[in-house]
């Protein structure tokens, strides 16, 4: 799989490095990119929040059944 290597929204260089920001305006939650004009809006901030919480138990739920599962190896 190839990285992308222009923002499709600004034309700069994608630098996975440096993260991507999330802020709360006006009741809705945004993503933005580190030295780009890029904003995205996610939806409305309980919505948002209650999905990353949502992905970030999955994660932590992955990575314990991983580490499970190769001590059973």
């Amino acid at each position: 799989m190839s990285q992308p290597t222009a923002s499709s929204f600004t034309g700069n260089r994608w630098e996975p490095e440096l993260g991507i920001v999330f802020s709360s305006r006006e009741g809705f939650a945004w993503a933005t990119w580190p030295e780009t004009e890029a904003a995205v809006r996610l939806g409305r901030h309980k919505m948002v929040a209650a999905m990353m919480r949502d992905f970030l138990a999955q994660d932590d739920l992955g990575r314990r059944l991983n580490r499970a599962r190769k001590t059973e190896d």
